[in-house]
């Protein structure tokens, strides 16, 4: 698949898979992927791969590894899929890319970071209240979120977490209380919003 400005490396997932692949082409790859009996889960010829809930999921690395290369050539020249198309990986992605060689990390921490980076990149647009700001923020996190797919999706959130609680323990001290200054942080971004809020409609009242 072409891929413009930027790796071909990146783990897609989610709603991009159906940008990125044609129905007939994932038919032709799922066919392909089970072809032999998974040495993970054991899922026999022909049958998804299983989590260890029993609930179907994408095939097992150790199972593609079995069957091979995907004969993606063959098939075009079969006419089976059609010609390569080239998208443009949007610019968050280009970040998580450069955070995953920047800090040796693996996907879901360097997503984090990526995003934390947006933040403090836009702090005075956020700090304001700016619409602009947040909407550049969402679809950039919502662009993120798609191509990662729910597992994806679940561990950047995890990421994200443990990266306030950390930041929040270290300015905590060693005797203060983390889930205090939380509060105190949320209480103080509810009040400056509030209050922004309350100018914004005295201005247009006014």
């Amino acid at each position: 698949m072409g891929v413009e400005n930027g790796s071909q490396s990146i783990p897609w997932g989610g709603e991009w898979r159906r940008h990125l692949r044609s129905d007939a082409e994932m038919d032709l790859v799922r066919s392909w992927m089970r072809r032999v009996e998974c040495p993970t889960c054991k899922a026999v010829v022909g049958r998804a791969c299983r989590t260890a809930g029993g609930r179907p999921t994408n095939e097992h690395r150790a199972r593609r590894d079995a069957v091979g290369p995907i004969p993606y050539e063959q098939w075009r020249q079969q006419g089976l899929i059609p010609p390569q198309r080239t998208y443009t990986i949007p610019a968050v992605l280009k970040e998580t890319e450069k955070a995953r060689k920047d800090f040796n990390v693996d996907t879901a921490l360097a997503d984090g970071v990526a995003i934390v980076r947006m933040f403090l990149a836009d702090r005075l647009g956020l700090f304001l209240q700016g619409e602009e700001t947040m909407d550049r923020i969402d679809d950039a996190v919502r662009k993120l979120i798609e191509v990662r797919g729910p597992v994806g999706t679940a561990d950047l959130v995890t990421v994200l977490a443990s990266q306030v609680a950390a930041l929040l323990s270290a300015n905590a001290g060693p005797d203060g209380d983390p889930d205090t200054l939380f509060e105190t942080v949320i209480r103080a971004q509810l009040d400056m919003a509030r209050t922004m809020q309350k100018f914004e409609k005295e201005r247009t009242d006014g």
